[in-house]
């Protein structure tokens, strides 16, 4: 049996077409994530705001019973409700393309930086999130290396996983597991007390991923500075001589 890693970065990810990784600043692309991400924020606090007028008005329902008025506000209140779905669903692909932008940028400069041994290319450790079972871990791991390489490229294998890594995968998973959960297996309610029950599933879901949205972007910060203070540093290091055959015959 091959004890060779079939997931593993291959020897030609060491570059493209053998050539070295040259180090591109990920600011642009930083600042591009964080855009994003703040729009994404902004708009899921007014998506719990807006549930949680619903559930208000779900519980008034409940306690005192259906009235013409009622079922109009509760009528506007889901209309917009979805609304907001709809746009920080777009968002979120935009959060996607961007945040895929930049794991790529920063996994292709933390080798410029002088990291050696990574487990996962630049691409994959964008393409294992679009891979069932394995975006569970895999994603965690590239970008967990990649910090650490960030922070110290030469010894990043003796570095611990930080913290801030940890919880943003934690909600970031447990967000997604919500999502799936509440569309696989809730089935379409029509009283108040199953709307109810459904839309604080929804609203918990909400605030999974608002916790995780606001975690990355702590992440996107942090590990955008650790690389552009890590390019500097090496860059204004002296360089050391170059030796010479001369250099052998001085005493």
């Amino acid at each position: 049996m091959s004890r060779v890693n079939p997931f593993s970065a291959s020897v030609s990810a060491a570059g493209d077409a053998g050539q070295p990784y040259v180090f591109r600043s990920p600011i642009t692309l930083g600042n591009g994530v964080r855009g994003v991400l703040a729009a994404f924020v902004l708009l899921t606090l007014a998506v719990v705001a807006v549930m949680t007028h619903g559930l208000q008005l779900l519980q008034q329902g409940i306690d005192a019973g259906i009235s013409a008025g009622l079922q109009q506000e509760l009528a506007s209140a889901g209309q917009l409700q979805l609304n907001l779905f709809r746009l920080q669903l777009v968002l979120m692909l935009a959060c996607y393309v961007w945040a895929g932008c930049w794991i790529y940028r920063v996994a292709r400069n933390v080798r410029a930086l002088g990291a050696r041994g990574l487990d996962d290319s630049p691409g994959w450790a964008v393409g294992w999130y679009a891979v069932p079972v394995m975006n569970l871990v895999r994603p965690m791991r590239a970008l967990t290396q990649v910090w650490l390489a960030s922070h110290a490229p030469a010894r990043w294998q003796k570095l611990g996983t930080p913290g801030l890594l940890g919880a943003w995968w934690g909600f970031w998973i447990a967000g997604n597991l919500s999502y799936w959960f509440v569309t696989q297996y809730l089935r379409p309610e029509h009283t108040f007390e199953g709307l109810h029950t459904q839309q604080l599933l929804l609203l918990c879901g909400q605030a999974l991923n608002l916790a995780a949205a606001a975690l990355f972007l702590l992440v996107v910060s942090r590990l955008t500075r650790a690389q552009v203070q890590e390019h500097e540093r090496q860059q204004a290091a002296p360089a050391a001589p170059t030796p010479s055959l001369a250099d052998a015959f001085v005493a």
